[in-house]
């Protein structure tokens, strides 16, 4: 998926890769999909955890996400054959956490598992960070 989004009050292309398919977005100011920051944020170092493609897959998932943690869901970007996901420690942290408490909550085990396997991923991501 192909996605042209200028500042707004622009409207959103979008063009499908495999099928050709394409359209526009507009009116998305100010909805609930409207993830952009209202204000000020200090610029701190992010770090790059490389995920497999099932666990970006289970993160756009998520159900209770709060909008930070849905903004760093929707900037995981394909690089090559991996997902990568850009954020700052306390990012990870946060995200783990909400993956948490949505695994602790599911009745289906299997999506349960995905989940712990991608709170396992991002775990493993946080020590790493901590120690560098």
């Amino acid at each position: 998926m192909t996605v042209y989004r200028p500042e707004p009050p622009a409207e959103i292309r979008w063009e499908c890769g495999v099928c050709g398919d394409q359209g526009v977005i507009s009116g998305w100011e100010d909805s609930p999909y409207d993830l952009r920051r209202r204000g000020l944020v200090l610029a701190v170092p992010l770090h790059d955890v490389v995920l497999p493609h099932d666990a970006a897959a289970a993160l756009r998932e998520l159900r209770l996400l709060d909008a930070d943690c849905e903004r760093l869901v929707y900037r995981i970007r394909a690089d090559g054959g991996e997902a990568v996901l850009s954020a700052t420690g306390d990012d990870l942290d946060e995200l783990a956490g909400a993956i948490a408490a949505e695994s602790n909550h599911e009745r289906n085990r299997r999506r349960q598992r995905r989940l712990d396997t991608v709170y396992d991923v991002l775990d493993d991501a946080m020590h790493v960070v901590s120690k560098g």
